[in-house]
């Protein structure tokens, strides 16, 4: 295979193994190849550049490593799905590390190795890429989930060699798109003629998808008998678990440690040993999160007031305010920064018995919200005001976040964990189903309307609505397809198609995966007029 035509990326933090790997590249025919030293060139490389093939050392310094990289251009989708990206590494164990993450690269080779089993190693992952590219295509570039999942089945129709990992995507594809009875019988399958670990999980989830959480929490149980270092497992579980058994969530995601440790895992365990009450383990998981990254890129505004919040439930008030103080030493200064910063230290002088400390810093957070926060500052400011006694102003910030997020089952639940924390559970979930409630009825009122030909009302529900609720994305999709259907009825004009293109660019920053996204894109396309602004959205 003729390596010249593609591009290569280099990443270590050691300058005599970048050149040393360099030299092998260049023997593997690869010599258009640049170099990064570190994350954060190599973010900017990948950025700024499309790269064919991207060889990382698993050890990157400063308590980095590749496969957090890894993780995170995946998570931001940076990189596309036709990117081979081999990790190098030393460590023996790393098999354990790969096969337990959620985002694995396509390989790794262990060092010392030679050029030719590079060179195999590179054709054989690049043969695959080009197998399942037209797939990925869809997937990643043009973002159309129905043509990928056709593509899936016209190369299980070819029967592919690389059929299972075809499977493995339709299975996604599947739960993405809400067809959860398809995805259930598609995992079964596979586990009927095999023991498989992501069809394990798979399974789980599309038990859980359909609402079957118990037999979903049984089978994860089954599947880490089976597979004990399968992470996705354990993430599953631990997920399923904290709806209504937070200490065995906790202990769920300390085994999950144990097999991979990583910066994400420590937070979540806080937080749930922070809800349990267990504080001095909460403080630890806190600590070793602010401590295992020293770059930057993996930290959280959680960490420090998590550390801060722990503490000072432990009657460390001092070093509480210290944690506090560092939050400001490690972020850029933003309005979210201020009201977390502000936020943890009510929260920290509430805990302490000084209620007029803990007043002015609220005050201070209040202040810094007026200037834009998102969901995670939210929360942080209901629970400072939950620690001072204000619960109306509490409820009032946890409605706002409950209405733009009344289809983020995640966010609900975080916004759920702030009523447990004041110790308002169950009056929390009356509060919240009542808001989501609201939102469901509002949309299907103003859906109502346009079907009975109102669509002035309509519009004008969604369009307050939409104006006020920015990552709503079901609000914003009614209200772009109510512009849109004024325009069908009456015909264009700038105010109508500017509404549609709005609302859709909202909904898509909002949940680029909605179900219903593509339907809006679809009318957009069909009804606003020659020259009108393009989406710059994937469906």
């Amino acid at each position: 295979m003729d390596l010249s035509k593609f591009n290569g990326l280099l990443i270590d933090d050691v300058p005599e193994m970048r050149s040393a790997l360099r030299i092998q590249l260049a023997d593997c025919g690869l010599e258009r190849c640049d170099a990064a030293r570190n994350i954060k060139e190599a973010l900017e490389r990948i950025a700024a550049n499309r790269y064919d093939i991207i060889l990382c050392d698993y050890n990157l310094g400063q308590g980095a490593d590749g496969q957090q990289l890894l993780e995170l251009v995946r998570r931001r989708k940076t990189l596309p799905l036709t990117t081979v990206f081999l990790m190098v590494t030393g460590e023996t164990s790393y098999e354990q590390v790969s096969t337990a993450a959620e985002y694995a690269p396509d390989d790794y080779l262990i060092k010392p190795f030679t050029s030719q089993t590079l060179q195999t190693r590179l054709e054989r992952i690049i043969d695959k890429k080009q197998a399942l590219r037209p797939v990925y295509v869809h997937l990643g570039e043009r973002g159309d989930k129905q043509k990928a999942l056709a593509e899936c089945d016209a190369m299980l129709a070819q029967q592919s060699r690389y059929s299972l990992d075809v499977v493995r995507i339709k299975g996604d594809l599947l739960l993405a798109m809400q067809r959860n009875d398809e995805a259930l019988a598609l995992y079964q399958g596979i586990l009927d003629q095999r023991a498989t670990p992501w069809a394990s999980v798979g399974k789980a989830r599309a038990l859980s998808a359909k609402g079957d959480d118990a037999e979903a929490r049984e089978h994860l149980g089954h599947a880490l008998e089976a597979y004990p270092n399968y992470l996705a497992a354990y993430d599953s579980l631990a997920h399923l678990l904290a709806k209504d058994d937070r200490a065995a969530a906790q202990l769920v995601v300390e085994q999950a440690l144990k097999v991979a440790p990583s910066t994400q895992r420590q937070r979540q365990l806080g937080a749930l040993a922070l809800e349990n009450k267990d504080f001095t383990r909460a403080e630890e998981a806190f600590q070793r999160a602010v401590e295992k990254d020293r770059t930057g890129f993996f930290k959280s505004h959680d960490d420090y007031s998590g550390l801060a919040k722990s503490r000072a439930e432990q009657g460390k008030v001092k070093e509480a305010l210290a944690a506090v103080k560092d939050m400001g030493r490690h972020f850029s200064r933003t309005p979210e920064l201020a009201v977390h910063q502000a936020a943890a230290e009510s929260i920290v002088h509430a805990k302490s018995g000084d209620p007029v400390a803990a007043k002015a810093a609220l005050e201070r957070a209040l202040a810094a919200a007026e200037h834009g926060m998102d969901v995670t500052a939210s929360l942080e400011l209901a629970n400072a005001c939950f620690a001072s006694g204000d619960q109306e102003q509490a409820k009032r910030i946890l409605k706002e976040v409950a209405e733009d997020h009344q289809e983020n089952d995640a966010v609900l639940e975080r916004a759920q964990g702030v009523f447990r924390t004041a110790g308002l559970e169950s009056e929390g979930e009356v509060f919240l189903e009542a808001t989501r409630q609201h939102m469901i009825t509002l949309n299907n009122e103003a859906v109502a309307l346009a079907k009975a030909g109102e669509l002035e009302k309509a519009s004008a529900m969604l369009d307050e609505a939409a104006g006020r609720l920015l990552n709503n994305a079901q609000v914003s999709i009614n209200a772009s397809i109510a512009a849109l259907m004024q325009i069908q009825r009456q015909g264009a004009s700038a105010e109508l198609v500017s509404k549609a293109h709005r609302y859709i660019t909202q909904a898509y920053r909002a949940n680029p995966d909605h179900p219903r996204l593509g339907e809006a894109v679809g009318l957009y396309r069909k009804f606003a007029p020659e020259g009108a602004p393009a989406l710059k959205v994937a469906t």
